[in-house]
């Protein structure tokens, strides 16, 4: 796994924890460390236009994180043993222009995951009703660092393992984490 967070505390600026990108929309998670000590999550969103090209990107949302996700003792007691951990939800609505939202708009759920220093990648399945069997498992989402970013439509569902690579293969580690989005009459 990549150190993304490894200079944290020594910045003022930003980093990237992840990024998430959905058909023609992009989501970046930023963590920064305060005055007062804390660290604080910035999450942002683009769109890509019909010309491929991406528009400024706009604030979604933001707080302080209330755990130090560079901090070995914080992450460990976040996971408890675990491979992986919830480390933040929100919810938004925005302009998707997908053809079943309501007038373009849907609300969106972002799930920030806490991942285990051994992982290597992780794998993410499908299990969304109506979901294409044959694109139901999607191996190796890259990490960043130690928090993915996720962002689901309305009634998505996923399910999300830590992967150990062992020599030419991977296999889990520990317990799979379930992802759910917003009920899928919800719009925005």
């Amino acid at each position: 796994m990549r150190t993304a967070l490894a200079g944290l505390r020594s910045t003022t600026g930003a980093v990237v924890a992840d990024t998430c990108l959905r058909g023609d929309l992009g989501f970046v998670l930023l963590l920064h460390p305060r005055k007062d000590g804390c660290f604080a999550e910035e999450l942002y969103f683009s769109a890509r236009p019909g010309d491929g090209s991406w528009a400024a990107a706009e604030h979604l949302s933001g707080g302080v994180t209330g755990v130090d996700p560079t901090g070995d003792r914080d992450v460990a007691r976040m996971l408890n043993g675990r491979p992986l951990a919830s480390f933040g939800e929100s919810e938004t609505a925005l302009f998707t222009g997908r053809p079943q939202s309501d007038d373009g708009y849907e609300s969106l759920r972002f799930h920030e995951v806490l991942v285990h220093a051994g992982t290597d990648h992780l794998d993410v399945e499908d299990l969304s009703p109506g979901a294409d069997p044959a694109r139901r498992r999607r191996t190796g989402k890259p990490l960043v660092s130690r928090v993915a970013l996720f962002a689901l439509f309305p009634g998505e569902r996923l399910t999300v393992r830590a992967m150990v690579r062992e020599g030419t293969g991977s296999h889990p580690l520990g317990e799979p984490l379930g992802l759910t989005g917003p009920d899928a009459g919800q719009t925005g």
